[in-house]
């Protein structure tokens, strides 16, 4: 299967394992003010960490997962966000 040129920078995706909670939302936070400095808005970044199910999922399979579950959260944002106007 053929992957276009760039594909893996329209959907930016990090994924973290063995962290605690705690140091989870602080490399979140850091890895967004750094693609911010980098020209990419922290919010079109995709994070996940390790679970039970997706430990034996290919690579593929994970990027799309969670690209999938990080666009859909971000239209209920953005549906949430205009219903208050």
């Amino acid at each position: 299967m053929e992957i276009p040129g760039d594909w893996p920078r329209q959907n930016p995706v990090v994924f973290l394992h063995g962290f605690s909670k705690e140091a989870i939302f602080e490399i979140v936070k850091a890895v967004k003010n750094a693609a911010e400095k980098a020209g990419t808005p922290g919010k079109t970044i995709a994070f996940a960490s390790s679970t039970i199910n997706n430990m034996e999922w290919k690579i593929r399979k994970l990027i799309r997962e969670v690209t999938k579950e990080h666009e859909a959260m971000r239209r209920k944002e953005e549906e949430a966000g205009a219903s208050k106007k």
